[in-house]
């Protein structure tokens, strides 16, 4: 099945790629793009086993060359002269991995939001599948709103009040808990290759792919990460301010007016 797409704006404006997070859809990105709309060519993509993409599974062997591939065919769909590829979370990861595996030469600037890199040594891979595992195990077992609010309860989401945490798992709850569980695995940190090599090959190249990375002022875990991105490769990195891990839900407007900064013509 190939992957839904969202679009808005004019097909002749510069056009955007947007990948949410694990457990998002393409409406998470629907504030951003309201704010972009008039200048932009916007395209949000549901990712394998989300939103209207729900009945699209991915291999837990393969899930990120799998990904990769039903992305580039959903574009490819779509006639794109050229494009920015915009990622949270997941996404980010999705995207870093696609600049990384396919050389397309239609991607011309990457976006990466709250998105890691990829593990280095065997024994941290090891640690974050068998984390991985164990909440694919409650996705796939329980109800899906006692899965989402424990999943909330993660200290990568504590600048969440408890009203938000109600509002997200109100609007997540749509999910069905397998389909999350077979993404989850599938596109696991633990399975991802380490993107920090393409990023130094990609820092030293006379032309290199324009790469920023984002992040939230109270987001500890990825401004720690962040940091050695801009001492080991030099990818500008942009702290928001007064938001943590999902800088674009929580301040659409500072987000958009980010991606105009960097891309109008």
């Amino acid at each position: 099945m190939p992957l839904y797409s969202h679009t808005v704006g004019d097909k002749t404006k510069p056009a955007l790629v947007f990948l949410h997070g694990f457990l998002g859809n393409h409406r998470d990105w629907l504030k951003t793009i309201d704010h972009l709309k008039d200048d932009f060519y916007c395209i949000a993509i549901d990712l394998p086993g989300h939103g209207k993409s729900v009945s699209t599974p991915t291999s837990l062997d393969s899930g990120f060359d799998e990904c990769c591939r039903l992305i580039k065919n959903a574009l490819n769909e779509l006639h794109l002269q050229n494009y920015i590829l915009i990622g949270y979370s997941l996404g980010g990861r999705i995207a870093l991995d696609y600049a990384r595996s396919t050389n397309d030469q239609k991607l011309r600037a990457l976006v990466l939001e709250s998105s890691h890199t990829g593990l280095i040594t065997s024994s941290e891979k090891q640690s974050r599948l068998q984390h991985d595992t164990n909440w694919a195990t409650r996705f796939a077992t329980q109800a899906i709103v006692e899965s989402l609010y424990q999943w909330y309860e993660q200290d990568v989401f504590s600048d969440l009040s408890c009203e938000q945490k109600d509002f997200i798992v109100n609007i997540r709850s749509h999910n069905y808990g397998v389909c999350l569980a077979n993404m989850l695995l599938s596109t696991s940190l633990a399975k991802q290759v380490d993107a920090l090599p393409f990023l130094q090959n990609n820092a030293q190249k006379q032309t290199p792919l324009p790469i920023y990375y984002c992040i939230g002022e109270r987001d500890t875990k990825f401004k720690a990460l962040s940091k050695r991105l801009a001492d080991t490769v030099n990818i500008p990195v942009t702290e928001f301010t007064d938001v943590g891990h999902n800088i674009h839900c929580k301040n659409p407007l500072q987000y958009s007016q980010f991606i105009k900064q960097h891309f109008s013509e």
